[in-house]
């Protein structure tokens, strides 16, 4: 190649490397974003809105993303959840309004499987404060006296490949910590295990052994043998946790 000739193929190289560098690798464009955490995380709480309550809002004051591992996008989330309901005017109660707090609560984004996401982490606030209301349609708490804005509406983001293959091959069972919860919210003391991978589980501090655990995903359904949980079955399990009984279920903890 002559001097003249090299001359240009460097000019017209120099450029479109220059361009290249500075596009973000594939996984930052790919990865999700606070408005797509604000969004999931609003879908799945609407979803868990206690019996009673008509109206849920959720009030996000700062959602702060963590380094990605993997398929796994880290979340730290800080939010109000108010839930109004109506009550009984015709007898004079006009229901209650609760106000609970989401302080920096860790949570996990990935992909659900179907072009979107799906977050994990614990879901119910177990502290959350009510207040009966004054007057029909009226609430105890004005949503303007509280910090936090909604989320945004609109479709989020689509998930990277990569993300929907780990997916796939891990099903909808989280592996990790997990608390359980009675009703009205109420924490379970005593009752917190964590699952680990190979069919394995434990209680948290160890005093009381571990057992194995197997998960059926065509029947959504977890059974335990051995340790404090021999004999106990899990229902309608998903990435966000599954019920024990009617009275009971179990979210990973935050």
């Amino acid at each position: 190649m002559n001097s003249k000739r090299l001359f240009k193929t460097i000019l017209v190289t120099v450029p479109a490397l220059a361009f290249l560098l500075l596009l973000p690798p594939r996984s930052a464009m790919a990865a999700p974003t606070a408005a797509d955490a604000r969004q999931t995380l609003n879908a799945q709480l609407q979803k868990l809105k206690p019996g009673g309550v008509t109206q849920r809002t959720v009030l996000f004051e700062t959602v702060t993303p963590g380094t990605p591992n993997g398929g796994y996008y880290p979340f730290i989330v800080t939010a109000t959840i108010h839930d109004y309901g109506p009550g009984y005017p015709a007898n004079r109660f006009y229901g209650e309004t609760c106000v609970g707090k989401m302080d920096k609560w860790k949570f996990d984004l990935r992909d659900n499987g179907a072009s979107g996401w799906v977050a994990q982490g614990r879901m119910t606030v177990s502290d959350s404060r009510c207040t009966k209301n004054p007057s029909e349609g009226v609430s105890a708490v004005a949503m303007g006296s509280l910090p936090g804005k909604p989320a945004e509406q609109g479709a989020t983001s689509t998930p990277p490949a990569v993300a929907g293959k780990q997916q796939a091959a891990a099903g909808n069972l989280y592996l990790g910590e997990y608390a359980c919860y009675g009703s009205g919210g109420r924490l379970m003391a005593g009752m917190g295990f964590r699952l680990l991978a190979g069919g394995k589980y434990s209680d948290l501090d160890g005093s009381r052994g571990s057992g194995s655990y197997r998960h059926d995903a065509g029947s959504s359904t977890l059974s335990f043998s051995g340790g404090f949980l021999d004999g106990q079955k899990g229902s309608n399990v998903r990435i966000t946790g599954f019920q024990i009984s009617s009275t009971v279920n179990c979210e990973p903890w935050r």
